[in-house]
């Protein structure tokens, strides 16, 4: 669909952000303070990335993801390792984690969230599919955690407390693997 796709791909580890490097995707203006447009981004290594920044397609590490200052992906992210933001990101997809995930700042995620470690929230997330947490999810400070699906904890040590609200519109679910 979009006539310039483009995936880029790293061999060592990245990071991307204040430098002067130009990250422009689309050709418009590339004045200072501008916002970077990245078409997809996919490592084998860990990143490191500093908004702000548009991703037209999805962001995949195959270790861990951090994000810092602010990010709108329009597709999925997937992080093989600890999922980290620092600041507000967007994605318009689904959001995979297979190791932890910290949040300082705002998430909106559009679609289903599934997380194999611990979720940590210090500030706002909103998810508008269902939200599948394996690890303990641990929400601190004043905020509401919106899930427009359910909400799932997988496991004997998964578990959630709630300092301030929460509202979930679909089911609450915990679940416990017994061996027997």
């Amino acid at each position: 669909m979009y006539e310039y796709e483009h995936i880029m791909t790293f061999d060592q580890p990245m990071m991307m952000g204040s430098s002067s490097t130009s990250a422009s995707a689309s050709g418009s203006g590339s004045g200072s303070g501008s916002v970077k447009k990245k078409k997809s981004i996919k490592s084998d290594d860990a990143l490191s990335l500093r908004g702000p920044m548009e991703v037209d397609g999805s962001v995949k590490s195959m270790a861990s993801v951090s994000f810092a200052g602010d990010f709108a992906v329009r597709e999925r992210i997937e992080a093989y390792g600890n999922l980290e933001v620092d600041g507000n990101l967007s994605c318009g997809g689904k959001v995979k984690s297979m190791g932890n995930v910290k949040v300082k700042g705002g998430v909106v995620c559009m679609d289903k969230v599934k997380i194999f470690g611990k979720l940590k929230i210090n500030g706002t997330m909103e998810v508008h599919g269902d939200l599948e947490v394996w690890g303990a999810l641990t929400i601190n400070g004043y905020l509401t955690l919106t899930a427009y699906a359910s909400l799932t904890t997988v496991g004997d040590q998964s578990w959630y407390e709630v300092e301030e609200g929460e509202t979930v519109h679909g089911a609450k679910l915990i679940q416990r693997n017994y061996m027997g």
